[in-house]
């Protein structure tokens, strides 16, 4: 009885958001001593079983546990620039590149739409003694300047990790990299279509797509990414727990690194937040009415 009271008074007091925050940072302290064990006592380990990757979750700058993810698939599946490129980071403050950046020494190129967001994320990698490692680009990409804009800034072919997160046509911009070849792409999927519905919106710009007012409606489904990862040479291995980002890694790599391949219905994680007031079948019945584009 006390502890749903104070549960209930902290919810008060401090506000879902602040709550969610503490039931996060106390799964990450627990992932992080499992994963003391995995390393330093892999006896206590079942042969032949192996952890899904959600075990390795954490976030030092990340919002949803992408740092830890990261960091485990790039020590299965090497690196070899020690180079990252992230679209739509924002102020770069919560972003999936900074940790590699600032704790691993890596350099980087950041691109981010707002000017103010990229006025800001410049100053603060300045403040922190990176800013000679990281370009960071204000400009509004699209399926049709994104090479151009990489080509650019100079990146590596042989970039060892791509993140895209615009909120709405991830799907398009994905499908048109081809002038660098990442070891492993994490992009955002829109778990409000569901685990098997194989859709993406249309290409259209953000403000398109605002027009219809309906904050599910962005994006491309887990299986539709999954689809384009195929045509692509990358196979999923998994997503974060709160159902935002699914994770790929170059196909030729994956033997090598002893990564289990999965499919989009075992990853799939009902988003988070939206699945406290409306279950999934909902949420795609509210978008179902809307432009989509079936991927085979």
């Amino acid at each position: 009885m006390f502890s749903g009271l104070k549960h209930t008074l902290r919810r008060r007091v401090f506000g879902k958001r602040f709550q969610q925050q503490l039931f996060d940072d106390h799964q990450v302290i627990g992932r992080l001593a499992n994963q003391h064990y995995f390393s330093q006592q892999p006896s206590l380990i079942k042969p032949e079983f192996q952890a899904p990757i959600n075990a390795y979750e954490f976030s030092y700058f990340s919002q949803n546990g992408e740092d830890g993810l990261i960091l485990h698939l790039l020590s299965r599946a090497g690196v070899e620039s020690r180079f990252v490129i992230e679209v739509g980071t924002e102020d770069g403050r919560q972003c999936n590149s900074a940790n590699l950046i600032l704790n691993f020494g890596w350099s980087g190129c950041l691109i981010e739409g707002a000017k103010h967001h990229t006025d800001k994320a410049k100053q603060y990698f300045q403040a922190c003694k990176a800013g000679d490692r990281v370009q960071i680009l204000n400009a509004m990409t699209t399926p049709e300047n994104i090479n151009g804009l990489l080509q650019q800034a100079g990146v590596p072919k042989n970039t060892d990790v791509l993140s895209i997160d615009i909120d709405s046509y991830d799907y398009w911009l994905w499908q048109a990299v081809d002038v660098v070849n990442p070891r492993i792409v994490v992009i955002e999927y829109n778990a409000s279509f569901g685990p098997n519905q194989s859709v993406t919106v249309p290409y259209q710009d953000r403000q398109a797509m605002l027009v219809h007012g309906n904050p599910y409606y962005h994006g491309a489904s887990i299986t539709a990414l999954t689809r384009l990862g195929q045509k692509k040479g990358y196979v999923l291995v998994g997503g974060d727990n709160k159902g935002i980002n699914c994770f790929f890694v170059r196909s030729d790599l994956v033997v090598a690194a002893g990564l289990l391949v999965v499919e989009p219905a075992q990853t799939f994680r009902p988003h988070f937040w939206r699945s406290k007031t409306r279950t999934v079948e909902q949420q795609y019945q509210a978008v179902a009415h809307l432009p989509l584009v079936e991927i085979e």
